[in-house]
């Protein structure tokens, strides 16, 4: 046993050796490849791009296969810095070309640039323009079962600053975060969440991401009894009208729910609907003062009846 285990080390102790020296011999060879390197444009302080242009271009890279496997794999600072800064625009439009792009190859170690795709990149500018804007927060809360939000969700800060091709960062009125979902909170949450970046090439923000936070409270609610409605509209005299008063149960924070009065709840009866129904039915109009919400509003309707000539007779309105 102790002798086929020894065979089996050795086969693969070769095998492996075989693997090494295989890797080591073709890495040291010379190699033509592509590489996706991101595209970095730097212009004055009194232009910008108006038009979106590639986030990464093509190169063609020639060298040993050590350099392109660490290029692939490993090498997180290379990119091409077209730097305009220093060049005097007279023209909107600015065609870079394929010598440009390849000697604004950066950080690619002993390779050597041989072509870029595509071999020229287009870029329309035009006067540049910074404004504040506020910030819209794209959050979805998901509260803890017996829990509600009652605050928020707020963001932090409410504004950022927005620089760019003044035509587009003029008509920018809000900047939204990305689409967030916070699961299962309780009491106060407070995240970090990523601005969106749909713009990246044309608009430069002054941050990328902002706080968004809210707080949370147990889930409360309470009922008052015998609450009358107003009839407006009219009077409907010659209707009778049941119920006149409901029970009214308001649902919150608990907090919220702890400081509504009966006189914060108002129920509304319009006439024209009487006047109009084709049921014999009308739904009562609710509203309620504060940060809480009447529960089955839609469950809240009278019977209507018009009077009839007959001494003691009523008939159902709308027949």
């Amino acid at each position: 046993m102790k002798k086929k285990f020894r065979v089996r080390k050795s086969i693969i102790g070769a095998i492996l050796l075989a693997i090494t020296l295989w890797a080591y011999t073709t890495l040291n060879n010379e190699y033509v490849t592509f590489v996706k390197v991101p595209l970095k444009v730097i212009m004055p302080n009194n232009r910008a791009i108006e038009n979106p242009i590639p986030q990464n271009l093509d190169i063609e890279v020639k060298g040993k296969g050590w350099d392109i496997f660490n290029l692939l794999f490993f090498n997180t600072s290379k990119e091409i810095s077209l730097d305009l800064s220093k060049q005097r625009i007279e023209k909107n439009d600015i065609e870079v070309g394929r010598q440009q792009i390849l000697k604004s190859v950066h950080y690619i170690g002993n390779l050597e640039t041989i072509d870029a795709l595509p071999d020229n990149v287009e870029i329309r500018t035009g006067i540049s323009g910074e404004y504040f804007v506020e910030v819209e927060p794209n959050v979805k809360v998901v509260p803890k079962q017996g829990f509600t939000l009652v605050e928020g969700p707020n963001v932090e800060p409410e504004r950022i600053r927005i620089k760019g091709n003044n035509k587009i960062v003029s008509n920018i009125k809000t900047w939204k975060t990305e689409y967030t979902v916070v699961n299962d909170v309780a009491n106060k949450f407070r995240t970090k969440v990523q601005l969106q970046d749909t713009l990246n090439s044309i608009v430069a923000k002054s941050r990328q991401s902002v706080f968004v936070f809210g707080k949370l409270e147990q889930i409360a609610e309470r009922t008052f009894r015998d609450v009358p409605y107003t009839l407006i509209n009219g009077k409907a005299e010659s209707y009778d009208i049941m119920p006149r008063r409901f029970d009214v149960s308001v649902r919150g924070g608990i907090t919220a729910v702890s400081q509504v009065e009966r006189s914060d709840i108002e129920l509304i009866l319009d006439a024209n609907e009487v006047y109009n129904t084709k049921t014999s039915t009308v739904l009562i109009k609710t509203r309620v003062k504060g940060q809480v919400k009447i529960n089955s509003p839609s469950r809240m309707y009278v019977y209507v009846f018009r009077k009839s000539n007959e001494k003691n007779m009523l008939e159902f309105a709308g027949k």
